[in-house]
């Protein structure tokens, strides 16, 4: 899935995504059953475990090759 949005700020693409827990990134939305989590804040733990802050204060822990589906927004040149 690949959704263009114009914004006066330039172009941005919507992509659908399988992330691991190294790869998550801040901004990142994580789907739980059809609801969308923005990733608002990411702690590395010693044993590579990162815990994820979302926009609504909830947080998840996840294991570093734990797979989950996420949207991430690129900005278009």
């Amino acid at each position: 899935m690949i959704e263009e949005i114009a914004t006066s700020m330039g172009t941005y693409h919507h992509v659908r995504v399988q992330v691991t827990g190294k790869t998550v990134r801040i901004g990142d939305v994580i789907d739980f059953g059809g609801r969308g989590f923005t990733v608002v804040y990411v702690l590395d733990f010693s044993n590579g475990t990162r815990g994820l802050r979302f926009r609504t204060g909830e947080e998840l822990f996840v294991e570093p090759d734990e797979e989950l589906s996420a949207v991430r927004t690129f900005r278009k040149r």
